[in-house]
């Protein structure tokens, strides 16, 4: 009668302990389903935003130079680089690759640089030298811009196919979590309902 207490016992404990392990395993699964989300979202979206409307600004100076509309340029100027300024702040709040990082701070560089042609801009006369070397800055920005654009899709995807593993994983896990605990249900009933022959 013990030695059935104990089989019993055993094939308890069994159980539990595979279902505590799995649960172990399908959290860290979940964990890492849950950070490339996030990730996508916090280091990618926000990004994505925060260079979106670094373009805008940088468009609209473009267009008040093809215009040739000076005086608007300039009374903008502050404005303008106030929140160029609070942009890149936010997005170097963002998490960056290696090649992001690169790429942002060359970004960084350009900005400064457009910023000083700006202010000599504002107190030279000869406009039309400056206005072409005010154009080559800003085209040089918007390559930083869409260089930028392009590590986010590419960062996103990768991402993507970080939580797709760990999705694959869990439906692994799960379906050999089936198999395992059907397993050892026969061997438990093998073993509870198996009575030695006894030999006379």
């Amino acid at each position: 009668m013990i030695s059935q207490k104990i089989k019993w016992s055993l094939g308890l404990l069994l159980v539990v302990a595979l279902i505590i392990a799995t649960n172990f395993i399908d959290r860290n699964n979940y964990q890492r389903i849950q950070d490339s989300v996030a990730s996508i979202y916090e280091d990618r979206l926000i990004a994505k935003d925060y260079i979106f409307d670094m373009q805008i600004e940088v468009h609209e100076k473009e267009l008040l130079l093809a215009k040739g509309n000076d005086s608007t340029y300039l009374k903008q100027g502050n404005g303008s680089k106030n929140r160029i300024n609070e942009l890149i702040d936010g997005f170097s709040e963002t998490k960056l690759t290696r090649e992001e990082q690169r790429v942002f701070t060359n970004l960084q560089e350009e900005i400064e640089a457009l910023f000083a042609i700006e202010a000599s801009y504002a107190t030279t006369p000869e406009k039309l030298s400056i206005s072409s070397r005010l154009s080559a800055q800003l085209n040089s920005i918007n390559n930083n811009l869409l260089q930028l654009a392009d590590i986010q899709i590419n960062e996103g995807k990768r991402q993507m196919q970080v939580g797709k593993k760990a999705m694959e994983s869990v439906d692994l896990l799960t379906q050999l979590e089936i198999w395992i605990v059907i397993i050892i249900a026969i061997i438990i009933q093998i073993v509870i309902l198996y009575r030695p022959t006894s030999t006379d």
